[in-house]
C-alpha cells in the first residue's frame, strides 16, 4: 500500500504545484480514537501526567530528583537491571565500558560503500525534491511541508524508555509516523501495538552482549517492509543514553542519517571528549 502526500506550496517552491508520493509505506494506520484531537496541531510536550500516589502539584514521570542529595557522599554500588534473573550484558557494557563489544565505527570509505549498496529510502527521495533552504524556513507553510514529509515514515525507536515516554509515541502517531519499537521481549511498550499507537514491536534479547544485540537488531530492522505493515526504515532513533552507541551504529550500517559512532563514543568518554576539545 502506498501512502500519498501531496499539496501545493507555491510560496515555498515557486509557482508550480509540488506533489510528494511516499512509496511502499505500508498499510498500518494509527488508532485515531486513542489520540486526542488537540494533539494534531500541538508541538510542545504535554504536561507530565500525575501518577497514582502523587499529589496534583507534584510532577510525574521524572527521571531523577537531586534536591537535598549529598553529591559528595560515597555512592552505593550501581545495581544492574536483571532480565529473567540474568544480568544484562548489554547494560553492563554500556554503563561501564562503552561501547563495549559493539563493532568499530566504519571508515569514511566503508560508510560510503555501505550507502551506495542500499536502495534510497522513500524519505530520502522526497527530500531530494525540496531545497534545503525551504526545509529550514521558519514559517507556517514550511512547518506544514515538514509534517507532510514526515507522514507515513517508518521510524525505529531503539529502547522504549520508561512508561512515561508513552506520549512520544502518541505524538508520533498523531503526525502519521509508523513507529517501530525495538526492545527486550518483556518491554511495557509491546502493548502499544494492540492499542494502535505503534505499528510494530521488534523483540530483541537485551540480556546478550552488545555485539549480539547489534546483530539481532540489524536483522530485525532489515526485515521491515516485507510484510506490508510498514515501509522500510526511514530512520532509527533513541532517547535512552545507553542505546545511543548502538543506535549510531545501526544508522551507519543501514545507511540512515545519524550521528557518527566515533563522535558518540568520544562524547560518552570524558577523557576522549577532553582530548577532542584540546
Amino acid at each position: 500500500m502506498t501512502s500519498t502526500c501531496c499539496s501545493c506550496f507555491q510560496g515555498l517552491t515557486g509557482n508550480k504545484k509540488t506533489e510528494f508520493h511516499r512509496r511502499r509505506s505500508g498499510s498500518w494506520q494509527p488508532n485515531a480514537s486513542l489520540i486526542p484531537d488537540q494533539m494534531t496541531n500541538a508541538w510542545a510536550s504535554p504536561v507530565p501526567r500525575t501518577q497514582p500516589g502523587n499529589s496534583p502539584q507534584s510532577p510525574g514521570d521524572l527521571d531523577l530528583v537531586l534536591s537535598g542529595m549529598d553529591t559528595d557522599a560515597q555512592l552505593a554500588p550501581i545495581k544492574m537491571k536483571s532480565i529473567n534473573n540474568r544480568r544484562s550484558k548489554f547494560e553492563v557494557e554500556q554503563l561501564t565500558m562503552s561501547p563495549g563489544s559493539l563493532p568499530k565505527p566504519l571508515t569514511a570509505h566503508e560508510r560510503e560503500q555501505a550507502i551506495r549498496r542500499l536502495e534510497p529510502t522513500a524519505t530520502f527521495e522526497m527530500l531530494n525534491e525540496v531545497p534545503d533552504e525551504v526545509l529550514e524556513e521558519a514559517s507556517p507553510q514550511a512547518q506544514e511541508l515538514r509534517r507532510k514529509l514526515t507522514k507515513g515514515a517508518t521510524v525505529v525507536f531503539v529502547s522504549a524508555g520508561y512508561p512515561g515516554k508513552r506520549f512520544i509515541y502518541e505524538r508520533a502517531a498523531a503526525l502519521g509516523v509508523k513507529s517501530v519499537i525495538l526492545d527486550h521481549p518483556d518491554s511495557w511498550s509491546k502493548g502499544l501495538v494492540e492499542e494502535g499507537i505503534i505499528a510494530k514491536f521488534l523483540p530483541v534479547d537485551m540480556s546478550q552482549s552488545s555485539d549480539e544485540v547489534f546483530k539481532e537488531a540489524v536483522r530485525a530492522i532489515s526485515e521491515l517492509g516485507k510484510d506490508g505493515i510498514t515501509g522500510k526504515a526511514d530512520g532509527v532513533v533513541t532517547f535512552v543514553e545507553l542505546s545511543v552507541p548502538l543506535t549510531s551504529r545501526l544508522a551507519e550500517v543501514l545507511g540512515l542519517p545519524g550521528m557518527s559512532p566515533a563522535a558518540v563514543d568520544a562524547a560518552r568518554d570524558k577523557h576522549r571528549t577532553r582530548a577532542a576539545l584540546k
